[in-house]
């Protein structure tokens, strides 16, 4: 909520997600942390003040409390359809809180850093946190209205599954490391010939850089979110933090940030190409983009 740009309210938990957050409840459910029920919203200066202290000062109760005798003071005020409207704006956007922790926004660039390795290695619970996160953005129902907001996650949700796929089927865990997975490379596991080496190296340096590629379609599908959020729902959505940056390089020899975002073309048509256009791609350019 917000008035000439500045910020009047902010949407603050009733029971903290985090075993170090305010009035953190293990028996809470955690599919409920973001949910609308557990959401309360107000100023800036008392969002720091019921946080004080761990949440000592306001108990879960008070706050349900307070969050119930304020929304029936609204529901006397507004008309039925100001009441609808509102109620609708709040839980999509309680709906789109849940998707910046699921995708972990604030860490973007270390997803992609993983993706753009090299030697791409990812755990076992990296796969299954997007994993996790491509079923729950295959499943939304976004509200009639905000059809750039519903076109902008069908569209990342596409390069999200693709990518997921394209893990799942040609990595594998190692045997050596318990948990890691990477790109099976058959020139590190026997002897080949020079005919064969080459085959099996060129077969993994090509599912690198269409991983590589997917890394950027998809930094490309979670940008065009936020500004479809940005457009539609709430102006100053993640205004702060920025566009989400995409990072290559091994760490230590290249390291670099750049900043991926669809271009007025690519707007104007239908933005992810799909997998098979992608791998296309990588061909015509003798590798990806980066």
């Amino acid at each position: 909520m917000e008035a000439a740009g500045v910020p009047l309210g902010e949407e603050a938990h009733i029971v903290s997600g985090s075993k170090d957050g305010p009035r953190y409840d293990s028996a809470y459910p955690a599919d409920k942390v973001d949910s609308f029920e557990n959401l309360i919203l107000v100023c800036p200066t008392h969002h720091r003040l019921i946080d004080k202290k761990d949440g000592s000062g306001f108990s879960i109760e008070t706050l349900r409390r307070m969050k119930a005798e304020h929304e029936a003071v609204q529901r006397n005020q507004k008309s039925s359809e100001d009441k609808k409207f509102e109620e609708v704006e709040i839980r999509t956007l309680a709906m789109i809180a849940v998707w910046t922790k699921k995708a972990d926004l604030d860490n973007w660039q270390n997803l992609t850093w993983k993706l753009n390795a090299p030697v791409p290695r990812l755990r076992g619970s990296d796969i299954d946190r997007l994993s996790e996160q491509g079923e729950w953005v295959l499943t939304r129902k976004w509200p009639a209205r905000y059809v750039v907001v519903a076109g902008a996650f069908g569209n990342y949700g596409s390069v999200l599954l693709d990518t997921i796929n394209y893990i799942r089927r040609y990595m594998e865990e190692l045997s050596s490391e318990n948990g890691v997975w990477e790109f099976y490379r058959e020139h590190k596991h026997r002897i080949l010939s020079q005919g064969e080496y080459d085959v099996s190296l060129n077969d993994f340096l090509h599912k690198v850089d269409v991983l590589s590629e997917l890394s950027l379609e998809l930094t490309k599908a979670a940008n065009h979110v936020c500004d479809a959020v940005r457009f539609e729902i709430d102006p100053l959505f993640r205004f702060d933090e920025g566009v989400l940056p995409h990072r290559v390089g091994d760490g230590i020899l290249t390291n670099s940030l750049s900043r991926e975002e669809y271009t007025e073309t690519e707007r104007a048509g239908n933005l992810y190409p799909g997998l098979e256009k992608i791998e296309h791609r990588v061909l015509e350019q003798g590798g990806s983009s980066r």
